[in-house]
């Protein structure tokens, strides 16, 4: 058996695991856009809060509404702190895909090369042997 036809199986599987890593490299790509929207999200929405706040503050506000906007304005700010670590990590998630992705895009690319090289080694071979034959013929021809 060729060395082509040998490692045919052998890129088969490797084209497989990029193709499945490129996909994994695209679904953490897209929750991290989609984690990535949330946090502006919630800072356009603290941002708004924060503006009716002082305008209320404006008109005067009681000792109880300036507690329950603080407070309100808290939790936006641990929601806010909150999802940026959500952010972080899909971050890492994604890098870490993008790296195994990029391990096995070099794998099969390797594989192609050594693969083209024996095809090219093989024709080179064929096309001697034909050669030679034909030239064989002639000979005994004469």
């Amino acid at each position: 058996m060729s060395p082509t036809k040998r490692l045919r199986p052998v890129q088969r599987v490797a084209h497989s695991k990029e193709q499945t890593a490129a996909r994994s490299m695209g679904e953490a790509r897209k929750h991290l856009e989609q984690e990535e929207a949330k946090l502006q999200q919630l800072k356009r929405y603290h941002q708004e809060y924060l503006g009716r706040f002082q305008q209320t503050a404006k008109e005067g506000i009681s000792g109880n509404q300036l507690q329950e906007y603080r407070t309100f304005l808290a939790k936006l700010d641990e929601a806010i702190r909150q999802q940026q670590e959500v952010v972080a990590a899909s971050m890492v998630s994604h890098s870490s895909s993008k790296n195994n992705w990029k391990q096995k895009h070099t794998r099969t690319q390797a594989l192609n090369k050594v693969v083209d090289r024996y095809r090219r080694e093989e024709i080179q071979s064929a096309d001697r042997r034909e050669q030679k034959e034909s030239d064989d013929r002639n000979q005994r021809g004469r």
